[in-house]
């Protein structure tokens, strides 16, 4: 899938294109042990962020990936990251995933005008009839999050892929379609208004 796509801003937000210049503040965004409790790698050192992002680079150039940060705007910092992955042009599909926040973000709705954000993108720009979501079996925080999108969760892939552990991890699977997206639109955009009003 050929995605060609700049800054999608928000009220709270900028979600923007990783490039290299983003390693400092993304590694300063990831220091905190919690974020990493259910994600496949765990970044310690500057070393193995620059590592990161220049593994996410790659996949973006060949074509398979395309990672962005999350800056906050009142801040101008670095809250997280996202990127689309499994993108086919074939059946018109990503998976949207990779996402971590820094705490200061959790439990407000930093993640949902992001997820509106890419979602908007996906269907109204990228042309996708479908996106989809995996988390781990035991991250319920992150399972919570998806199915408050409005997502539909499709069932459990079982032993999907081996935790840094050793373990075997059992994948929950979400999908949002193209003709789910009209009522999931209008669900974020009521969530995000009542997030604005409450402030």
């Amino acid at each position: 899938m050929n995605v060609t796509l700049h800054e999608l801003t928000g009220k709270q937000i900028r979600v923007v294109p990783m490039d290299k210049n983003h390693i400092l503040g993304l590694y300063e965004a990831a220091k905190n042990e919690n974020i990493w409790t259910h994600l496949p790698k765990t970044i310690i050192t500057q070393h193995d962020m620059e590592a990161f992002v220049e593994e996410a680079l790659q996949a973006k150039e060949s074509g398979a990936e395309f990672p962005f940060v999350i800056i906050q705007r009142e801040t101008d910092k670095i809250v997280g990251t996202t990127r689309f992955l499994y993108m086919s042009s074939a059946s018109r599909s990503l998976e949207i995933g990779w996402t971590w926040f820094h705490p200061s973000v959790w439990g407000t709705s930093v993640n949902t005008e992001c997820k509106y954000l890419l979602l908007q993108s996906c269907f109204e720009q990228l042309n996708t009839i479908r996106v989809q979501f995996k988390t781990d079996e035991r991250n319920i925080r992150s399972q919570k999050a998806i199915e408050r999108l409005g997502a539909v969760k499709e069932g459990i892939l079982r032993n999907q892929m081996i935790r840094k552990d050793g373990t075997f991890r059992n994948s929950v699977l979400y999908s949002i379609i193209d003709s789910d997206w009209p009522s999931v639109k209008q669900h974020l955009e009521q969530r995000l208004k009542l997030a604005e009003n409450t402030k």
